[in-house]
This record gives structure tokens, C-alpha cells and sequence, in this order.
């Protein structure tokens, strides 16, 4: 398990990372990063959309953090990482995770260089359902 110290943990660094961070896309994840001051953090989402089961969402996160574990030495330096994971994470060889990780990990200076993908807001994107009734 990752320490505290290297995972992103307040609601506010994982909304500024959606909205205002960089992209790098891979077939396992996405991955959102944005500069920061502090040293590097980590963090994962999963989808209910994606992953139905919590056994398969936690399973799919408990991957990554051991694949990003093992790859401490080789983080980029002063960014925030989000991983939003896709399905195919559950099916991947822990090698292929490892090259997926180290290949984006290359891309990072020059997604930073460019400037930050924009995104609707995310707040307004909640769900809401109606119920119409008819007046007898």
C-alpha cells in the first residue's frame, strides 16, 4: 500500500485534476496530471459503470497501487497523477500494467508542456431523475 504522504486524498485535488488536468490515455487507464509544488501524489478512480462489483473496482485499484509501489523510483517529480481505470486493468498481465505505467511515465514532460484539456463542469453533471405524473 502506498503511504499517505503519496496519495491524493482531499475531494478538492481530484476535482482540479479532472477539470484542469492533462491527459495521457492508454488501453488500461486514463491518466489525468497536473504540476504541483509538493512532491508527486497518487490516486485512482473507478466506475460503477465500468466496474459493477466493489470487489472488482477495489481489485483493479489494489493493482495499480502495487504496480505504481514497485515504480516509486521512476515517478515524475512535483505532479499529481489521477488514474482513471478501464475495465481491461482486471485482465492485464502485471507486466503489461508496468510497461503501460512507464510508457506514460515518459509522455509526462510533454503533456505538461502542452496546455490543459477543457472540461464541462463536472458538478452539473450530476443525476437527477424527474417523475411526470399525470393529473387524474
Amino acid at each position: 500500500m502506498l503511504p499517505k504522504s503519496d496519495r491524493l486524498r482531499r475531494a478538492k485535488d481530484f476535482a482540479l485534476l479532472s477539470q484542469k488536468g492533462r491527459v495521457i490515455y492508454s488501453p488500461l487507464y486514463a491518466l489525468r496530471l497536473r504540476p504541483s509544488r509538493e512532491a508527486t501524489k497518487v490516486g485512482f478512480v473507478t466506475s460503477t459503470k465500468v466496474f459493477k462489483t466493489a470487489v472488482k473496482r477495489n481489485r483493479a485499484k489494489r493493482r495499480m497501487r502495487e504496480v505504481l509501489r514497485m515504480l516509486k523510483t521512476e515517478w515524475p517529480k512535483h505532479v499529481d497523477l489521477l488514474f482513471i481505470l478501464k475495465y481491461d486493468v482486471l485482465d492485464a498481465a502485471f507486466e503489461d500494467l508496468q510497461a503501460a505505467v512507464r510508457r506514460s511515465f515518459e509522455k509526462v514532460p510533454e503533456a505538461l508542456s502542452k496546455p490543459p484539456v477543457p472540461r464541462k463542469n463536472i458538478k452539473a453533471r450530476r443525476r437527477t431523475s424527474v417523475v411526470y405524473r399525470e393529473n387524474p
